[in-house]
């Protein structure tokens, strides 16, 4: 069943950390010339993922699975009051 008001049904959140997903990378990304919905990814280029290693101002950010839990525990309250927020609004209109 398609949801055809303006109050999404969910959020999908995701995020990654400093230095682990890089422009060139074999999943592909985006970058700011190609943040547009329907517009190719960046394209696996290997040449490209070493410049942008280069770059790094630090070693990547690999969260272990403490940081993983803390993480997941602020989001958690923060979405709770997101969603208040969204339902508060909603019912505003």
């Amino acid at each position: 069943m398609w949801n055809d008001t303006e109050i999404p049904l969910a959020y999908l959140i995701t995020f990654r950390t400093y230095g682990t997903w890089l422009h060139g990378d074999i999943r592909g990304s985006v970058d700011r010339f190609t943040n547009t919905y329907g517009t190719p990814r960046v394209e696996h280029k290997p040449a490209r993922k070493d410049f942008e290693k280069t770059l790094l101002n630090r070693h990547p950010v690999i969260l272990n699975a403490t940081m993983r839990r803390s993480v997941e525990t602020g989001n958690r309250g923060d979405l709770r009051e997101t969603r208040l927020e969204t339902l508060r609004c909603a019912c505003a209109n």
